[in-house]
């Protein structure tokens, strides 16, 4: 039974009309599709035309294109301007250009294919089997040749105007100031507490409060990678800290997990989906989910972290890696001082840096940087040693005229969107946004879920 051949006149369409609405679409669909392939003979002219155009570094449009086929004679057969401003109207965004332009130039295979088969099919009645037979292996590689498609970068590129114009939900911050969503490096040389520190901002989060005393956690649950202390010391550890009745639930705690390269991730992935609600994983330490082998170097060291990155990309947890520091500590500087290549450090997206007091055990401080960190300012922390816990004996938050007029706008209003702080104090609001991210890493406002409140001890400033 005879079928029609098969075509994709609305993704012909679609491809001229992006090639018309913006010059660099022809940069991208010439490597992809050819006039040849259009299965409308109209179509097919027009986009010769802007073929031509571009071949002669004329930037194709609705005129430089029109003008073109005038030239050729060609301009009444694909309809006039008229047509030609009809394809400009078509609702497609001109960054699918690469996937239309692959459609049309599928369907031209298909129909290339019917008819080389047909035409081997009638040879077959009455020519050699053997030659037939040579023919359709020329035919069919010629095929494959021209259709396989060059280095498909087209989709990886983006025009810096059109990366300004989207519009992206600021990530979470699963601790203000401390913990964003992505992958945190936290390191410190031996006898730090380091653990201790983590631990605390586990239970933070698993309760929604106050990490290190000041620093709102956003609630959900955490998962401890407790690789390097059995139950007894971490029930030890876990008396110290809630001496009055058990701490809160929303730990989850593992004493052995898998190594990267043995299954760590697909575990991680299969705990997420029982356990959706998890925030926040910590990874107690790095060295023991490494591989055995592990090879030394900048490259090797970015390549341990590229999987935790990938892994995180669309789930906004908050992943922190506990590591070592070298014996030489990197001063204010967080990225030099840990262990190993900057391969480590320059990979995660941010880093933590926890230092003692060497002439007073009970101070220290965390030094912080990193893409998210907008106040790099350290940390003044304390150790109680009764509780296990760091806690920051200071907060540093210059009021300034313009933080003061937000902070009174929540105070009279309660908790309110960046949009609309920015319409009553009629500021812009990239302005606004700002100076809100400003505030929340000083600790004055903690940001729930997009709306902004003040923070209780900013009220008192």
């Amino acid at each position: 039974m005879d079928q029609p051949l098969p075509y994709d006149i609305p993704a012909e369409r679609a491809v001229l009309g992006c090639c018309l609405m913006d010059r660099e679409v022809i940069l991208g669909v010439r490597q992809l599709v050819a006039a040849a392939d259009f299965y409308l003979e109209k179509h097919a002219h027009i986009y010769d035309a802007c073929l031509s155009c571009f071949e002669q570094k004329i930037p194709p449009d609705v005129f430089t294109v029109s003008s073109t086929l005038k030239d050729r004679g060609l301009l009444d057969a694909v309809g006039g301007i008229t047509f030609l401003g009809e394809l400009m109207q078509e609702q497609v965004t001109y960054v699918h250009a690469p996937h239309y332009a692959r459609s049309v130039s599928r369907m031209a295979r298909q129909r290339r294919l019917i008819e080389h088969l047909g035409a081997l099919t009638a040879q077959a009645y009455t020519s050699d089997p053997d030659k037939v037979l040579d023919e359709a292996e020329q035919r069919l590689e010629l095929e494959r040749t021209a259709g396989a498609l060059s280095d498909d970068w087209q989709d990886q590129v983006a025009d810096g105007a059109d990366i300004w114009r989207k519009q992206y939900e600021p990530r979470p911050w699963i601790v203000d100031g401390l913990l964003p969503a992505g992958i945190t490096l936290l390191h410190g040389l031996p006898k730090t507490n380091k653990s201790w520190l983590c631990k605390g901002l586990g239970y933070a989060v698993a309760g929604g409060g106050k990490a290190l005393g000041h620093l709102q956690a956003a609630q959900g649950e955490t998962l401890y990678l407790n690789l390097e202390m059995d139950e007894e010391l971490l029930n030890e550890r876990l008396r110290i800290m809630y001496p009055e009745g058990p701490p809160p639930r929303g730990v989850k705690f593992f004493y052995d997990w898998p190594t990267i390269d043995c299954g760590f991730f697909s575990r991680l992935e299969n705990y997420l989906t029982s356990r959706p609600y998890t925030r926040l994983v910590i990874v107690d330490t790095l060295i023991r989910v490494l591989p055995l082998e592990t090879k030394d170097g900048y490259r090797a060291d970015a390549r341990l972290i590229e999987p935790f990155t990938k892994f995180n990309a669309n789930r906004g947890l908050s992943i922190l890696l506990i590591h070592h520091s070298r014996k030489l500590s990197g001063g204010n500087d967080p990225i030099m001082g840990a262990s190993g290549s900057t391969g480590i450090t320059g990979s995660v997206d941010s880093v933590l840096e926890l230092i003692k007091d060497p002439d007073d055990r009970t101070r220290g401080k965390i030094n912080r940087t990193g893409r998210r960190i907008k106040d790099e300012t350290p940390l003044n922390l304390k150790w109680d040693a009764t509780l296990g816990q760091w806690g920051i004996t200071e907060q540093v938050a210059r009021i300034t005229p313009e933080r003061r007029a937000v902070l009174d706008l929540l105070d009279e209003h309660g908790p309110m969107t960046p949009k609309k702080i920015s319409a009553l104090l009629e500021r812009p609001a990239a302005s606004v946004r700002r100076l809100l991210n400003e505030m929340q890493a000083a600790r004055l406002v903690n940001n729930m879920n997009g709306l902004y409140e003040c923070n209780d001890e900013a009220l008192m400033a």
